[in-house]
């Protein structure tokens, strides 16, 4: 989830992006049209393509039909659609494509095909010794290494940020490489990295400064749980309090914020030893009117374990009640719970409390 997220934030907020918005709206109707293509029409794309390996407008429709069906994890169709990114990455690696194509590049997994990964990378540090500061490259190799090789990433990400300090999606980009790190040691291990969390909210801090939006939008959450678990209470606070002063017509932040925003001021009032008031906030955040990620991925669950480790079960049950109204998906999930907590336990599934 956190891979498909950093693409988003590096894509959406580079100015390079934006400019080449034009190219990448007739990327994305040549790989709709390749979703579509008969097996006669696909096999006359490739035999155009062998022909002319530059053809760009037959490459990119084939990457449409191999995508789509490599989603259905069928062999042949990921190692065709592997070998026409490779392609571009050794010849064409400033191609729009490489930044529009919908299977993601961590389809390049190091762990199943480590030879084609290496083979992707070496390419990209290739390109960049002739171009060390090249943005376009930048941008599609910290893509394509980011969760793969994660110190390479923030090398290129931090050379960009330095060529281009005024675009705040570097420091985004920087902050999902830390982010992540802190979040896949609480959720394999369930321990905290700090120090993970430390270096994710400098880089948020960063890229707010520079940002048109104040706080980011969509990153304030992250960024309050960050500061949060950094121990950086008065900078959580602030994040915390711009969530809740979004505009209620803002549909697309509004709901995720009322719910985050109380998230974060619970467990601030938590470490403070305030119970009584963090279990208010947690009801709080239970008033939100929803959104699409509350209503496909739930509400937080991190302040409720919290609260039920000191004892705090009322509150708790009132809120998985109050949940119930947005995560219509989730209400079986929810019951379950219930039953642990009114048993006197706490929830062990991998889903609650992470």
């Amino acid at each position: 989830m956190l891979r498909r997220v950093l693409l988003h934030a590096v894509l959406v907020a580079s100015s390079l992006a934006a400019a080449s918005s034009a190219s990448t709206d007739g990327v994305k109707a040549l790989l709709q049209e390749g979703f579509d293509l008969t097996a006669e029409r696909v096999a006359a794309l490739e035999a155009q393509l062998k022909d002319d390996p530059l053809d760009m407008s037959a490459r990119t429709r084939l990457l449409g039909y191999y995508g789509k069906r490599l989603r259905h994890r069928d062999p042949s169709a990921e190692a065709r659609w592997r070998s026409l990114v490779l392609w571009l990455i050794h010849n064409e690696p400033k191609s729009e494509v490489l930044a529009t194509i919908p299977s993601p590049l961590h389809e390049f997994n190091r762990s199943l095909v480590p030879e084609q990964f290496v083979e992707g990378k070496e390419a990209f540090l290739a390109h960049l010794e002739k171009e060390p500061n090249d943005l376009t490259l930048l941008r599609h190799a910290v893509d394509f290494v980011t969760g793969r090789d994660d110190q390479l990433a923030v090398e290129l990400l931090e050379r960009a940020k330095s060529v281009d300090s005024s675009n705040p999606s570097w420091a985004i980009g920087l902050a999902f490489v830390h982010f992540n790190d802190y979040k896949r040691n609480r959720r394999v291990l369930g321990e905290l990295n700090v120090e993970a969390a430390r270096k994710a909210l400098i880089e948020f801090d960063r890229a707010f400064e520079v940002a048109d939006e104040p706080g980011g939008g969509g990153f304030l959450q992250l960024a309050a749980e960050v500061a949060v678990v950094a121990n950086e209470t008065d900078k959580a606070r602030e994040y915390a309090d711009l969530m809740l002063d979004t505009d209620p017509r803002d549909s697309r932040h509004y709901g995720d914020h009322v719910h985050h925003g109380n998230i974060t001021l619970g467990k601030i009032a938590l470490a403070q030893g305030d119970v009584d008031g963090a279990a208010s906030y947690l009801l709080l955040a239970a008033s939100t009117p929803g959104s699409q990620r509350l209503r496909g991925m739930g509400p937080d669950t991190t302040l409720a374990k919290e609260l039920l480790e000191k004892g705090e079960r009322e509150s708790v049950l009132q809120y998985f009640d109050e949940c119930a109204r947005f995560w219509e998906r989730g209400r079986d999930q929810l019951k379950q719970w219930a039953i642990v907590v009114r048993g006197g336990g706490i929830p062990n599934s991998r889903d609650f409390g992470r």
